[in-house]
């Protein structure tokens, strides 16, 4: 009696949790947008204005990876879980990343800079919460003026490298690895070697290799071609 009772209790909680979550990309669609979806990923593009407050509302519990697209300043999270808590984002540089484990998360947001802060959320759907080794948080400086192919983070289940071209024709091969997603911080042009003509990518603009051919990744005219490549080398 006292486990039906326990298991009716759980599912009423479900319940109740998935009635009153709030879907940001439904509630707040000005500050979330999903901007890319496969098996593998859901990316969704975020933005918060200088000084902008929003109300309280839901993200999936899934492994993220936060790539962030601007400089911004410090922003505020409210959390309002079982545990409540609140915490200061610090000041980022466009370019950093980080990686989340996963978990359960509700909260308000401010953002307390004089600045907008715009990011993506790389949601990883074939992970599951709380995997281990994949934690990731830092602010580690990188180099723009070279050109690179640069591992800045590894593990079994997951990659992350960075790619730079410097020089108005420059460009770097990449291949092999696994299945990924690019990422682009500034005009980038990405041909796979299947491809007839190159793909320009903006600041924020993602591509999905499938990992089964070379790809060229160049500056075509542009002075810097900037770019994270997430790797899944285990799918």
């Amino acid at each position: 009696m006292r486990r039906n009772a326990a298991i009716y209790a759980l599912s009423l909680f479900t319940c109740v949790a998935l009635l009153y979550a709030q879907d940001p990309t439904k509630t707040l669609p000005h500050n979330y947008r999903i901007t890319f979806e496969n098996n593998v990923v859901q990316v969704i593009r975020v933005r918060y204005e200088p000084h902008e407050k929003l109300p309280v509302h839901d993200h999936s519990a899934n492994p993220t990876v936060y790539v962030y697209l601007s400089d911004s300043g410090p922003v505020r999270l409210t959390h309002s879980e079982a545990r409540p808590f609140t915490l200061i984002r610090a000041p980022l540089k466009m370019g950093t990343f980080r990686v989340s484990p996963g978990r359960i998360e509700r909260h308000e947001i401010e953002n307390l800079g004089d600045i907008p802060s715009e990011f993506l959320r790389v949601e990883l759907k074939t992970f599951p919460i709380g995997v281990s080794g994949i934690e990731y948080r830092g602010n580690k400086p990188f180099d723009l003026s070279h050109s690179a192919v640069t591992t800045e983070f590894t593990s079994p289940r997951l990659s992350i490298e960075r790619i730079v071209c410097v020089g108005d024709n420059a460009s770097q091969a990449i291949s092999g690895a696994g299945p990924s997603l690019l990422v682009a911080f500034s005009p980038v042009f990405v041909r796979p070697s299947s491809a007839a003509d190159a793909t320009r990518l903006n600041t924020g603009d993602v591509y999905w290799l499938d990992g089964k051919q070379s790809t060229t990744v160049s500056t075509a005219g542009q002075p810097l071609a900037h770019a994270l490549r997430i790797i899944f080398p285990a799918i």
